[in-house]
């Protein structure tokens, strides 16, 4: 694994990196992993964002600790590089598999076992992705995570002990004539488009998140916050429907492209920060179009946007005199 890529979601703070070995790392390392949820490594944060994900349900909390448990040991298991393991990076996609096989499959023993599956295959999968974009410095992300979530959730209907009449997919959203936003709307889904970085659509939990995120560091928080409100901006004024903009479905991608591009992966300039919120306002369009491409064989958009977004503003980096790599 590269330096680009063991660093690629966030560095761990000095004091916290100097944890011993044992339960008193593996209990940090596993934090990370939920700190990488909103591409961050520091374990205060991630505490918080476990804690979110109990407030959203017990259920959440639950399979988002067994995601990450099982992707952090098999990787463990495997001989991946610690430093890896120390940030987190090996338990996040995990910890997004659990919650999102939760809400898809619905609350079953078999969800169970599948999350397992998912978190060990998210471990081989970021370990292959990792030396495929390497030549380019080009980030994993969430990419393990989509790749085994979609796949699973496209199957699941095929094989009886599997699906239990699960969540739907979605069907697309289309634009009305007739569109009226009350405040609530845009409030509601400032702070959704944050909790949807978690796979929850309670505004309260985005609430904590974004705590969490002010907690990582002012920089995090911030691009968060203005992620979020462009993203709103951005829907409302190209005429979203109001109920899906309170929901954050066209937000979270933008919060976590802000992120990466404005906080790790570009240098802190006035050009950069233009090209961010470019960057923001793309994911959210490409949100909408990815949610009609998905819906006719229920496939599920997550945090695809994000990464296309993410990876095409990345590669166009050398292009342009005045944007420049950070990592």
């Amino acid at each position: 694994m590269t330096t680009s890529e063991t660093s690629d979601m966030g560095a761990p703070d000095a004091p916290e990196a100097a944890a011993p070995p044992g339960p008193v790392r593996l209990m940090a390392q596993l934090a990370r992993g939920f700190a990488q949820l909103s591409l961050q490594a520091n374990v205060w944060a991630g505490g918080l964002i476990l804690l979110a994900l109990f407030v959203d349900s017990w259920q959440t909390g639950v399979f988002a600790l067994l995601g990450t448990v099982v992707s952090t040991t098999t990787a463990y298991a495997l001989g991946v590089d610690k430093s890896s393991i120390d940030i987190g990076l090996q338990g996040f996609s995990g910890c997004l598999i659990g919650i999102a096989l939760l809400i898809f499959l619905g609350h079953h023993p078999s969800t169970y076992l599948l999350a397992v599956g998912g978190a060990v295959l998210c471990v081989l999968l970021f370990a292959a992705l990792s030396a495929l974009l390497a030549p380019w410095s080009i980030p994993v992300l969430t990419a393990p995570f989509c790749i085994v979530c979609g796949v699973v959730v496209i199957a699941a209907p095929a094989f009886t002990r599997v699906w239990h009449g699960g969540s739907p997919a979605a069907l697309p959203v289309r634009a009305t004539a007739d569109v009226h936003y009350s405040w609530t709307d845009l409030w509601q889904g400032f702070f959704t488009n944050i909790s949807q970085v978690g796979l929850s659509a309670h505004w309260h939990v985005g609430v904590i998140m974004l705590m969490a995120l002010f907690v990582a560091g002012l920089r995090p928080g911030l691009a968060a916050t203005l992620g979020s409100a462009v993203a709103v901006l951005v829907a409302w004024a190209l005429g979203a429907p109001p109920g899906a903009v309170a929901a954050g479905v066209y937000g979270y991608n933008g919060v976590l492209v802000a992120i990466a591009l404005g906080t790790i992966f570009l240098t802190g300039t006035v050009s950069s920060t233009l090209y961010t919120l470019a960057g923001v306002a793309t994911s959210t369009v490409l949100t909408a179009a990815l949610n009609a491409y998905f819906t006719p064989f229920g496939g599920r958009t997550l945090t695809w946007p994000f990464i296309v977004t993410t990876w095409l503003f990345l590669a166009s980096v050398p292009s342009f005199s005045r944007i420049r790599r950070a990592v």
